[in-house]
C-alpha cells in the first residue's frame, strides 16, 4: 500500500473513531437515567483523589453526585468568580474542574454536577453564615445563573462522563416569604413553586440551546423535601429529572439535636417512626408520578444520610433503601469520604477517632487504615449498591445487620 494512502485511510480511521466516541457519548447521556435503578454517592470535597473514586467504583457506586463549590480558587466563587457579579466562567477553575472530571473518567465513574452557590445564591457557609436570597428577588441575578449554567453546558457537553446538570442543591426561595420557618405549610406554596419554577425554566431553556442530550435534575424547594412535590410543576422536557433529598425525621439523622436521646424506629419527637412512616412522608412523590404520569427513572433521591454513630442507622438504611428501590428510584447517599466533617463518613463506624486520625486530617491525608467496609453503617450502604433492583434488599438489610462491629 502506498504511504499517502495509508495516512488517508488513518485519518479517515481517527475521524470516524472520534465520531464513535462522541457519538456514543450522546447516547449514554440520553439513557444514562432510563435504566432502573442508579445508585450513587456524594463528593463535596475540597480534594478528589483518584483512589477514592477507584474505590468508590470497587464498592459499586454507580455515578456520583459532584459539588465543586468548595474547590481552591483564587476567586471569590469557583468557577463562578463571584457570585455577586457573574462574568464569565473563571479559566483557571475551569481547567481545575477538568483536569477533575479527567479523574473520573480514567476510572469509568459517571458524574452528576451540582452547584450549591450560583450567583445571587452564594453557599450560606461561604457567606458568614447568612442566607443570599439575591437569586429570588431580582430576575437580573436569574438570567447570570441562566448564563452561568449555558456556558458551563457548552464546555461539559461533550464530556462523556457527565450526565447530569443538577442546577441548584437545596433551593429554599421559602426564606424569602418566611426567614425564620421555611417549612411547607408555613409558607405559601403557590407563590414558592412560581417563582422556583420561574427560575428553572429560565435555566433549562439557556442549557437546551447548546446541550440537548444531558440530563438536568431539578431538586424540589424547602431544602430538597418531599413534601413539596405536592406543588411541584413539571416541565415539558423529557430529559429532566425531579430530585428529593430525605433525612426525615432530622431529629434523629442530626447529630446535634439527637444527641443521643433517639433511636430507629421508635418515637422521635413525639411522633413513631418505622418504614411505615417514612414512607408516609414521601408519599407526595409516588402521587406527583401518577398525577403527572412521571416514570420513576427520573426520581433522583439526590441525598439521603445520617450521623454515623446514631442508633438503629443500619435499620434506618435499610428502610429508606428498600422504599427507594420499591418504588424504583434512583439514589445516592450522603458522603463518601467527605474531608471536612467524619459525621457522615460510613467507613468510618460508629467509634470515637484517634488523635491520629485528625493529625493527618489537619494536613489534607486520610488513614484510610482506620476505613472498614464491613461496619454496619457502610455495608447496608455497599449492599445496596452491589445488589440489583430488588427483592433482595431485605436479605442484604438481614446480613448487614449481622456483621460485627
Amino acid at each position: 500500500m502506498r504511504p499517502h494512502l495509508k495516512v488517508v485511510l488513518l485519518a479517515g480511521y481517527c475521524i470516524f473513531a472520534n465520531w464513535f466516541v462522541y457519538a456514543e457519548s450522546d447516547c449514554e447521556k440520553q439513557t444514562f437515567w432510563n435504566k432502573p435503578i442508579r445508585k450513587g454517592a456524594n463528593i463535596f470535597n475540597v480534594l478528589i483523589f483518584q483512589k477514592d473514586i477507584k474505590a468508590a467504583k470497587k464498592y459499586g457506586v454507580g455515578f456520583v453526585r459532584l459539588a465543586l463549590d468548595r474547590f481552591p480558587t483564587k476567586r471569590r466563587d469557583f468557577l463562578i468568580g463571584d457570585a455577586d457579579e457573574y462574568k464569565g466562567l473563571d479559566k483557571k477553575d475551569l481547567a481545575t474542574l477538568k483536569n477533575v472530571l479527567k479523574i473520573f473518567e480514567k476510572e469509568g465513574m459517571p458524574v452528576v454536577i451540582t452547584m450549591i452557590s450560583l450567583p445571587g445564591s452564594r453557599w450560606k457557609q461561604l457567606n458568614n453564615n447568612k442566607d443570599d436570597l439575591k437569586i429570588w428577588r431580582d430576575l437580573k441575578y436569574q438570567k447570570q445563573a441562566a448564563r452561568f449554567w449555558r456556558d458551563l453546558a457548552v464546555e461539559l457537553r461533550n464530556c462523556p462522563i457527565v450526565v447530569g446538570y443538577n442546577i441548584l442543591n437545596e433551593p429554599h426561595p421559602e426564606r424569602l416569604f418566611n426567614a425564620k420557618n421555611c417549612h411547607v405549610d408555613k409558607v405559601n406554596q403557590p407563590a414558592v413553586q412560581q417563582l422556583l419554577f420561574r427560575f428553572y425554566r429560565l435555566v433549562v431553556n439557556a442549557i437546551r440551546s447548546v446541550d440537548k442530550h444531558t440530563a438536568i435534575i431539578l431538586d424540589s424547594s424547602a431544602y430538597g423535601d418531599p413534601n413539596t412535590f405536592k406543588y411541584l410543576q413539571p416541565l415539558n422536557d423529557d430529559r429532566v429529572l425531579y430530585s428529593f433529598h430525605m433525612y426525615e425525621p432530622y431529629e434523629y439523622t442530626n447529630h446535634k439535636l439527637n444527641d443521643g436521646k433517639y433511636s430507629y424506629p421508635g418515637v422521635i419527637d413525639g411522633k413513631f417512626w418505622d418504614k411505615k412512616a417514612l414512607s408516609e412522608y414521601m408519599k407526595s412523590v409516588a402521587t406527583f408520578q401518577k398525577t403527572n404520569k412521571i416514570p420513576p427513572t427520573k426520581i433522583l433521591v439526590g441525598e439521603f444520610g445520617c450521623y454515623r454513630k446514631t442508633k438503629g442507622i443500619v435499620q434506618y438504611f435499610c428502610d429508606l433503601i428498600q422504599i427507594f428501590e420499591e418504588n424504583g428510584w434512583h439514589l445516592a447517599f450522603y458522603s463518601f469520604r467527605e474531608d471536612s466533617r467524619d459525621g457522615m463518613d460510613y467507613e468510618l463506624g460508629d467509634k470515637k477517632l484517634p488523635w491520629a486520625y485528625w493529625k493527618a486530617f489537619e494536613k489534607w491525608r486520610i488513614l484510610n487504615s482506620l476505613r472498614k467496609a464491613t461496619f454496619p453503617q457502610f455495608a447496608v450502604l455497599e449492599n445496596a449498591l452491589k445488589s440489583q433492583r430488588s427483592n433482595n434488599a431485605a436479605k442484604d438489610c438481614r446480613q448487614s445487620n449481622e456483621i460485627p462491629k
